[in-house]
């Protein structure tokens, strides 16, 4: 027994004396991998991304998600009936014009938020209003 563990024992200085010299020579290996994800980029309005007005004024949230590292922006596109309203984004108030659209939010990054609208139609029933969110 106490030969076999000499033995071992002299096996294991020996592999102990080896490990610790690296030859300069040797090679590094690098392993590289690739992937690509698609853009995805959401917007909705509670329930869907379009609202119609039965009321004058209707509130919600609006939900927006986009993973383009380059940004995207929300935009809102409404009816000719709506174009004396006005959308309350977090606070922010924001006329509507004639030109049937307004920008909501941008931004330069990647994103998801939770924002509280109001949608006021100033006292006028009827009307719509899409939202829709553009990756840059």
């Amino acid at each position: 027994m106490k030969i076999t563990k000499a033995i071992v024992l002299g096996g294991v200085a020996g592999l102990a004396a080896t490990a610790g010299t690296v030859s300069a020579s040797e090679a590094v290996t690098t392993i590289g991998i690739r992937g690509t994800v698609p853009v995805v980029c959401r917007v909705n309005l509670e329930n869907g991304a379009n609202a119609t007005l039965g009321a004058s004024q209707v509130q919600g949230t609006l939900r927006e998600f986009c993973n383009s590292g380059a940004g995207y922006r929300v935009v809102a596109k409404y009816s000719p009936q709506l174009a004396s309203g006005r959308l309350i984004i977090d606070g922010r108030v924001l006329n509507l014009d004639r030109s049937g659209e307004v920008v909501i939010s941008e931004s330069a990054h990647a994103g998801i938020v939770a924002r509280s609208i109001t949608i006021d139609s100033n006292g006028r029933n009827g009307g719509s209003i899409r939202f829709q969110i553009e990756p840059r």
